[in-house]
């Protein structure tokens, strides 16, 4: 159930912790698509065909396939393009506070109308405790991730897989 916007602006940070969907690096695909349905209208609701292999999601009576990876990205694959799904009427943002190294991650889903009037009327609790859901990125990782219509070029896409992060060269590389 979504909290109205002019209630979220005025809780602490343990009632606004209470307010937003938590995903950690170990949860299932599903738990994604079921936190962030909870926070829909009811006929905005995501289903999936599946909830043993969610590949297959369903909003408003349009099928997508999501590109899953088989990966420890999955996640933001999903977070990723269930956001993608609902851009039109949602807008996701990540809860800054858990975004830098936490490996549980917190978000908040706000109708399109409610993000432009936070934009408008609440910038600094907005900026002070969220920013918008970098696309394309997985937040656990930082690496790049394909998601629903956004494909990573073929040798992004290899490159990634291949290439260990210049923070994360093997000891002998230092040498």
């Amino acid at each position: 159930m979504r909290i109205p916007l002019a209630t979220l602006v005025t809780l602490d940070e343990d009632a606004l912790s209470g307010a937003l969907v938590w995903i950690d690096w170990r949860s299932f695909e599903s738990e994604v698509v079921e936190g962030f349905s909870e926070q829909l209208d009811e006929d905005d609701a995501i289903e999936m065909l599946d909830e043993e292999s969610p590949t297959d999601l369903v909003h408003r009576g349009v099928a997508y396939r999501i590109p899953l990876t088989e990966s420890g990205r999955d996640r933001y694959v999903m977070i990723a393009s269930v956001a993608e799904i609902l851009k039109d009427r949602y807008s996701v943002f990540v809860h800054s506070d858990s975004y830098g190294g936490s490996d549980t991650h917190g978000f908040l889903l706000l109708s399109n109308a409610d993000a432009e009037h936070a934009r408008q009327h609440h910038a600094d609790w907005l900026s002070a405790n969220f920013e918008p859901l970098p696309m394309g990125i997985d937040g656990f990782s930082g690496e790049a991730i394909a998601y629903l219509g956004h494909e990573l070029p073929a040798q992004a896409s290899a490159d990634s897989r291949t290439a260990a992060p210049a923070h994360k060269k093997p000891f002998w590389k230092f040498w």
